[in-house]
């Protein structure tokens, strides 16, 4: 008994770990068919929404890589009257 609270508690740990988009995906995944035009069209959405993401890791790791995202600042220091 003490192993399946054990086993629901941690599941729900993990589930609360999901993205939203993941936890929809999962619940389409278990209620639509899958070679439904409707599942194929999530499907897509899904992939388009990931390469939207890697484009800005890659985007990102150019900027590093030609210097600009050295981590120097570009403050200028300027005085205070008090």
């Amino acid at each position: 008994m003490a192993t399946k609270k054990t086993a629901s508690k941690k599941a729900e740990k993990e589930e609360a770990l999901l993205c939203p988009m993941c936890l929809v995906m999962r619940c389409l995944r278990d209620m639509v068919d899958r070679e439904s035009s409707f599942f194929k069209h999530m499907n897509n959405a899904r992939i388009e929404f990931l390469e939207g993401i890697k484009a800005l890791i890659d985007q990102q790791i150019e900027t590093i890589k030609k210097g600009s995202g050295t981590g120097k600042s570009s403050l200028t220091k300027i005085e205070v009257e008090d």
